[in-house]
């Protein structure tokens, strides 16, 4: 469904980030209880686990994970999101830069995590990297929230694809593809991984104009005329709307003796 935020037809940016970074915090809705609960539950997170978590931005996971007890490593490319992020979380290690760039220590964390932010990172570079991160037993989840549900239609949802259905290169048949990655395909495919179990969790939420206007101007691909026009939707339709979401959660467990791919 178009109008789902960081993968419809601008293409995504993650610099974007950065220079919303001041903004960022407070216009993400959280994640789902669920996905914490599910973490514990497979003894992912937890009192004194090491966890080394990717493209950690202002904290929307980071404070959660220091609260269960965690000591985290949080990475975060952008040098204004990174800096904010250790004043939001001064219990977390903080390390500014790519994670593809970095010299990680072997064997050092009981798990990786990625709270919408691995479909950005380079794989086939990255997931050996975990891989020699983790311990023996070490797991990588990783989990993204889509922004709009494909299965639930609203006035503002048709709103929203009539706004994104003007822009020229809008009518990429894999935007939903995209919305999802990566896939517990891709993240198996290097031999460093294997599966363990995925889950997908419909939420919903009620939200102001200014929440939502605030919100898409947080996503990569959307211009500021469009968040505009979105915001003006929201006060047509009575000044708020109950948008419908999605958030997916792929769990993985590092392979002992991987079997590296040679294919592509």
């Amino acid at each position: 469904m178009t109008g789902q935020g960081e993968h419809t037809s601008h293409g995504g940016n993650p610099s974007h980030f950065e220079a919303m970074a001041a903004a960022y915090a407070g216009a993400r809705p959280d994640y789902p209880a669920i996905v914490f609960e599910t973490l514990r539950k497979f003894e992912v997170i937890g009192k004194d686990k090491a966890v080394l978590e990717i493209g950690a931005g202002t904290g929307e996971a980071t404070a959660t994970l220091v609260g269960a007890g965690c000591r985290v490593t949080a990475v975060e490319p952008g040098p204004r999101l990174a800096g904010l992020l250790a004043e939001r979380v001064p219990q977390a290690n903080v390390v500014a830069g790519r994670i593809e760039d970095l010299d990680l220590p072997a064997c050092a964390f009981d798990a990786v995590l990625a709270a919408t932010a691995m479909h950005w990172v380079d794989l086939t570079t990255t997931l050996p990297q975990l891989h020699r991160a983790l311990r023996p037993r070490g797991r990588l989840a990783v989990w993204r929230t889509t922004f709009g549900d494909a299965s639930v239609a609203t006035p503002f949802r048709r709103r929203l694809h009539e706004i994104a259905s003007r822009r020229a290169a809008h009518l990429n048949t894999d935007a939903d593809v995209r919305g999802i990655r990566p896939t517990m395909r891709e993240l198996v495919a290097t031999g460093h991984f294997a599966a363990h179990d995925s889950w997908e969790w419909p939420w919903s939420i009620r939200l102001t104009a200014d929440q939502i206007a605030a919100l898409f101007l947080t996503f990569s691909d959307w211009s500021a005329d469009e968040v505009a026009e979105a915001r003006a939707a929201v006060h047509d339709l009575g000044g708020s709307v109950v948008e419908h979401y999605r958030t997916i959660l792929h769990l993985l467990d590092r392979v002992p003796d991987p079997v590296i791919s040679t294919a592509g």
